[in-house]
């Protein structure tokens, strides 16, 4: 049983932009004058649909009927520009390094928007070490209502013809370890991202590691090197 792809959630991550969206959600909510939060509220209010993170958070459905699209215009407005002056998650690019080196692939799968992920990727120079960005189109807001990152990473798998028990997740959140465990792939979760340790454990991650380069002994393991 040899592993011989990665798929790695990106926002949280291997972006360490945790702090940054909360920053950027803060913005939005001042101007519509609700309450701001913190990162612990974020981390456990997060969910995808995003819709279900804004009622976690105490927003009410009349509320949100009024302006959930302005919010949904803000966004990227808001965050973006934030986004450019964050850094990679610690030990992201010797991972993804280690990867290569082991003839491992790497791909992300992801909510975000492909070409905001690839500017990050070129900006952080680690492009060169993903194989494929599977991530929504720019002005795509499915993801307010409904997920999708599940069935575009099982196509991927399909149409390269990767077995289950040959592929990780890994993510930061509750989303990336039930589309992991669905799949029938190994599931890692990473804390000091988007959702609390908590409700990471709660899923039953097959790994559940703190720091990036803790995947190194993972991999190691499975593929006896």
């Amino acid at each position: 049983m040899a592993i011989k792809l990665v798929a790695f959630d990106w926002n949280g991550t291997l972006f360490a932009d945790t702090q940054t969206i909360v920053n950027a959600d803060n913005i939005i909510l001042k101007k519509l004058r609700v309450k701001p939060i913190n990162v612990k509220i974020f981390r456990r209010c997060f969910h995808v649909p995003i819709i279900q993170y804004w009622k976690n958070i105490g927003l009410s459905d009349a509320f949100l009927e009024k302006n959930l699209l302005i919010m949904q215009n803000y966004f990227s407005v808001f965050y973006e520009p934030l986004a450019d002056k964050t850094r990679s998650r610690a030990g992201a690019k010797e991972i993804l390094k280690f990867l290569r080196q082991n003839k491992i692939g790497s791909i992300i799968y992801s909510n975000h928007t492909t070409a905001d992920i690839d500017r990050q990727l070129r900006r952080l120079r680690i492009e060169q070490y993903i194989a494929k960005v599977i991530a929504r189109d720019m002005g795509d807001h499915s993801l307010m209502h409904s997920r999708g990152k599940q069935q575009k990473l099982e196509d991927y798998i399909r149409k390269h013809k990767f077995k289950p028990h040959e592929v990780i997740s890994v993510g930061d959140t509750e989303e990336e370890v039930e589309i992991g465990k669905h799949l029938g792939y190994h599931t890692v979760a990473i804390t000091g991202g988007y959702n609390t340790t908590a409700r990471l454990k709660k899923h039953h991650p097959d790994f559940l590691i703190h720091n990036m380069l803790e995947l190194k002994k993972i991999i190691k393991k499975l593929n006896k090197i």
